[in-house]
């Protein structure tokens, strides 16, 4: 229902969800991968973990065993044993790792289901699976989120020619043994992850083990190696060519080209993930994709880079990160660190102010639903993007648009003698989530929607009445959703003469950075609240007050003001950056104290009083 998928869309803009407890305990986690010399693996693999608890057993079953067209489970034994010595055998199954709008799926898990088990239980699952890929890479995380580790062992042997390996991360608790054309690493006594808010990705905390016995070596190389990758679906077809053509109209300037032929692929050619992964699939020729109308990402991504040389655009495809918590190891070069294939436009004479460009390329992604041009979705920004150019392949960072993401509140309220608020008020949500708003909003009657929309104004605005609710949809440069509504306040008790601003930080609070170690990761974005108040004769405005803190982390400001009997209130929160190490807490600290410490003030409207004293809402 529309109401349970927008339900925290709001709060998303400024918060994130809870942190899940930890479960069980790992007693041994065993890896063994002999490289083959036609470069294929065997791996075993053994896990066992004990149950501390009865209800760690929802963490671990039922337990996913991947495999896919390249990856193949050869043997798996999966059971427990209970304190009073009891074998229990894990019911075996498979399930498609298939989603909404996917057609087919080579991506498979067989999943191992326990019984209910007593504490102290021991689960066993033990794997061999064989692997062939196009690039010759992988990478073992050495750590867990879930549980901690008391006996590690992770062994790879049989690299010849190209082999390399390396270890990203803290070594603490490890010991490594290389050996020609292989490596051991073991462990014991392995904490698990902190479970922290604002926390980066498994992929990208903790230690990893990253190998390859490929002869690329270098980004350009990998790039080339690609490139011959997509090259094997021949790219040049008369339909396309002619469709291009088509759909830019003589005379028409590189931009209009560019966003006309972006608008064809992203509208007409359906997305369908048929694969799960870009490194180890090849490509569809574009001109089957355009026949046909749908592809995944890599062939929406090269119809599209197709298309636009037909119109003399250059383009080019690029290898990225879908995800804003996880960041590449730009030190291991390996095409296996993406998992997503958007477009480089050379940004000459089509770019303008605002598009996310970045060392001459402006990014584009045809999978993405919505916007302009000027848009790209958050989840790509600030990531390097492997631009595929044969020899002149090379890493660019992506740009972050924060001006593009967030929220915008306006209220305009009148006060009555009695302490009564009423007015309007409305709430524009804009990137990101102002497309889910209006994906989710997109087909739902009515009925479906103002309950949702109730209940976002019940977060922001706790205790209001509504009527009158609405909501508008926009699909221009940027995608929002605005939501609006007549309000009422009722007057608080004891009759005081001010008015409390709901809380509305943006910024992690100061407890999340004591003593942190590991990297802050935020969402880019632009909030801007404004509150218009015309208090009743015999109350008194407040005196004007400027709260303003600014560095490079981002920027907060806080503005009291008044004309007459009208009060103004102005408060601006913008993020500038996504990934925050440890060295610039000091500036995320400022942000975060005047941040919270406005939101936690209440607007004084007694004469002969301050501006704003503290106190709660």
């Amino acid at each position: 229902m529309v109401y349970r998928s927008i339900l925290l869309l709001a709060a998303a803009v400024l918060l994130t969800a809870a942190i899940p407890a930890r479960a069980a305990t790992i007693l041994e986690k065993s890896v063994d991968i002999e490289i083959g010399a036609d470069g294929t693996t065997r791996e075993g693999s053994s896990l066992r973990v004990r149950m501390d608890a009865a209800t760690d057993l929802a963490a671990w079953s039922p337990y996913p065993i991947y495999f896919d067209e390249n990856r193949t489970i050869e043997s798996l034994a999966a059971y427990a044993i209970t304190p009073d010595g009891q074998t229990l055998r894990a019911e075996l199954g498979a399930a498609e790792l298939a989603g909404e709008g996917k057609l087919r799926a080579s991506s498979m898990i067989r999943t191992a289901r326990f019984p209910a088990l007593p504490a102290g239980s021991v689960l066993t699952i033990e794997t061999t699976a064989r692997q062939r890929s196009d690039f010759h890479a992988d990478g073992i995380s050495l750590v867990s989120e879930k549980a901690p580790i008391e006996r590690l062992r992770v062994a790879v042997h049989g690299g010849g020619r190209g082999w390399r390996w390396r270890l990203e991360g803290s070594r603490q608790g490890l010991a490594v043994h290389e050996s020609a054309g292989g490596v051991v690493v073991t462990g014991t006594s392995l904490p698990a992850l902190k479970k922290e808010r604002f926390a980066p990705g498994d992929r990208s905390r903790g230690s990893v083990l990253r190998f390859a016995w490929s002869e690329e070596t270098t980004w350009a190389e990998v790039g080339q190696w690609y490139e011959k990758l997509a090259a094997t679906p021949p790219a040049d077809s008369a339909l396309v060519s002619r469709t291009a053509r088509e759909l830019t109209a003589a005379g028409q300037d590189r931009r209009n080209r560019l966003a006309a032929l972006l608008r064809f692929v992203r509208d007409k050619v359906r997305y369908v993930a048929a694969d799960a992964s870009i490194a180890g699939h090849r490509p569809t020729a574009p001109g089957e994709v355009l026949e046909r109308q749908w592809g995944d990402c890599k062939d929406k991504a090269l119809l599209l880079v197709a298309m636009l040389r037909a119109v003399d655009l250059e383009a080019y495809p690029a290898l990225i990160h879908l995800g804003s918590d996880e960041r590449i190891d730009t030190e291991f070069p390996s095409p296996f660190q993406f998992n997503h294939v958007v477009v480089a436009v050379a940004a000459g004479g089509i770019a303008a102010a605002g598009d996310p460009v970045a060392e001459g390329f402006l990014f584009v992604d045809p999978t993405q639903a919505g916007g302009s041009i000027r848009w790209l979705h958050p989840a790509v920004q600030d990531q390097y993007a492997l631009v595929i150019r044969g020899a002149g392949s090379r890493l660019v960072r992506t740009p972050i648009r924060q001006e593009t993401e967030g929220g915008r509140i306006d209220a305009r309220l009148a006060l009555t003698p009695q302490g009564d608020a009423e007015g309007e008020a409305s709430f524009e949500i804009s990137g990101d989530a102002g497309a889910a708003f209006a994906g989710a909003f997109a087909g739902s009657a009515a009925s479906e929607i103002e309950p949702a929309v109730r209940e976002v104004f019940g977060q922001l605005l706790p205790g209001a009445e509504l009527s009158q609710v609405q909501w508008t949809i926009s699909q221009a440069d940027v995608p929002s959703v605005t939501l609006s509504a007549h309000v009422r306040f009722a007057a608080q008790s004891g009759g005081s003469r001010s008015f409390g601003l709901p809380p509305m930080s943006g910024t992690p609070g100061l407890a999340v950075l004591q003593d942190r170690e590991s990297p802050v990761v935020l969402e880019p974005k632009s909030n801007h609240y404004s509150w218009r108040i015309e208090i009743p004769a015999g109350w008194c405005p407040p005196q004007p007050e400027t709260v303003e803190v600014g560095n490079a982390v981002g920027t907060f400001r806080q503005s009291v003001s008044s004309h007459g009997k009208v009060v103004e209130i102005g408060r601006d929160l913008e993020i500038r950056q996504r990934w925050i190490e440890p060295a610039a807490f000091a500036d995320l600290k400022a942000l975060s104290a005047a941040d919270h410490a406005e939101s936690q003030r209440r607007i004084r409207l007694d004469c002969g009083t301050s501006a704003a004293v503290a106190g709660g809402i």
